[in-house]
């Protein structure tokens, strides 16, 4: 995580558009177009998000599956100066998918299927976890003063799954805890929202499967949630 966050910062210095300029011996440095909404092209970072994961397929309780990202760590954007903007770049997104409390994950060796709770079975909790690399392209158009729509797609390198599953039975706790649950390494969402001065909200679907369903449940994700600096 450290070494991909570390690649992103460089990638943020290397497009720094850069011009030094001798003038009675001090050196003059123009930023510009550093995170500026000029018409054109401009150094673009932002897409914080916040949401809420639902599941087609499979019984996830939404209140507590969890959508955290910067879809766009790094980008760039394009501004016609008519009120239209396209945005893309690479960013970090990670979700979970937790199960009601009726039903866990559970499974050995390669697989992964959704089960019962044993009988007596007490403080439950099973949920899958994805950590991804996004690429966004969403374009932006200016609606009334300060107020945008935008959409388009979201790329998602699935780099990292895990499954957790823990309760209580009989006083004694079990834990269940493995990763490589063989996500679907690539999948694309569709994204779409309204923003005003920056904070916005959005709904982010995707078709694909999150993991592949010869070794897991097959379901399709929903989100709907907050963002900041969309």
């Amino acid at each position: 995580m450290k070494k991909i966050v570390f690649i992103l910062l460089l990638c943020l210095l290397a497009n720094i558009t850069a011009r030094a300029e001798k003038d009675d011996g001090y050196i003059h440095v123009d930023w510009y177009p550093l995170l500026t909404d000029s018409v054109g092209w401009n150094i673009y970072s932002g897409d914080f998000v916040l949401g809420w994961n639902n599941a087609h397929d499979i019984d996830v309780t939404m209140g507590k599956s969890i959508d955290i990202g910067w879809l766009t760590v790094i980008g760039a954007k394009y501004n016609t100066g008519h009120g239209q903007r396209i945005t893309m770049g690479v960013g970090i997104d990670w979700r979970n998918y937790r199960l009601n409390s009726d039903v866990r994950f559970t499974g050995d060796g390669e697989g992964l299927a959704v089960a019962p709770y044993p009988d007596g079975a007490s403080k439950r909790l099973s949920r899958v976890k994805v950590f991804s690399l996004t690429m966004p392209i969403l374009f932006k158009q200016r609606i009334v003063d300060k107020l945008d729509i935008f959409a388009g797609p979201v790329v998602n390198f699935n780099l990292h799954s895990s499954v957790l599953t823990q309760y209580q039975l009989n006083d004694e706790k079990v834990k269940e805890s493995r990763t490589g649950i063989h996500q679907v390494p690539v999948t694309v969402d569709i994204m779409g929202g309204l923003k005003w001065r920056g904070i916005g909200v959005y709904v982010r679907y995707s078709p694909c499967h999150v993991l592949k369903e010869e070794y897991a449940p097959a379901f399709t994700p929903l989100t709907v949630g907050l963002g900041l600096a969309l």
